[in-house]
């Protein structure tokens, strides 16, 4: 496991804790949102167009995929607060896969099957708000969160230690 180092600067505490506050924040509002889009299709003010046949598959798919990255970001964002560096590489795992997984979108909305492209476009519009906050923070896609990563990593680089397991 890799803690804060007991020499670690009260500064570089504090910012790995405002990292865990911003995406604990972030991720938390994107959660509402999602909520608010699964209760409506649920319900049925939001329905499936001609169109778009695969709507409620497609929007099930990503809507889960949503809540597992907001589920993980959360938990990164817990172990910030805790000042943990062991989060780091769980958290820059998920920011790549977040990335990915927004090429994957775009690829699919360019898809050939113009109903799978309209399914998951019309998808995507109730169902990625769940990072959103986070991905779109700073208004550029991805600059918060890539710049975050790189700042915790060099934090963990810099001050981060390994501890041994207890041995009798």
């Amino acid at each position: 496991m890799v803690c804060a180092n007991i020499s670690t600067p009260k500064w570089a505490t504090i910012l790995l804790r405002t990292v865990g506050t911003v995406n604990a924040a972030a991720v938390l509002l994107g959660t509402s949102f999602l909520v608010d889009s699964v209760y409506r299709v649920l319900s049925g003010h939001i329905t499936e167009s001609h169109d778009a046949p695969y709507f409620r598959f497609a929007f099930s798919v990503m809507a889960l995929i949503q809540l597992a990255f907001a589920s993980v970001l959360l938990i990164t964002a817990i172990r910030f607060l805790q000042a943990k560096l062991s989060a780091v590489n769980l958290y820059s795992l998920t920011v790549l896969l977040l990335v990915a997984y927004f090429v994957t979108i775009v690829t699919l909305w360019r898809s050939c099957d113009e109903e799978i492209a309209a399914s998951v476009a019309s998808a995507t519009g109730g169902t990625d708000i769940a990072t959103a906050p986070f991905t779109f923070l700073l208004l550029v896609p991805f600059l918060y969160p890539v710049a975050s990563v790189v700042l915790v990593q060099v934090l963990k680089k810099r001050y981060g230690k390994v501890q041994s397991p207890i041995s009798a």
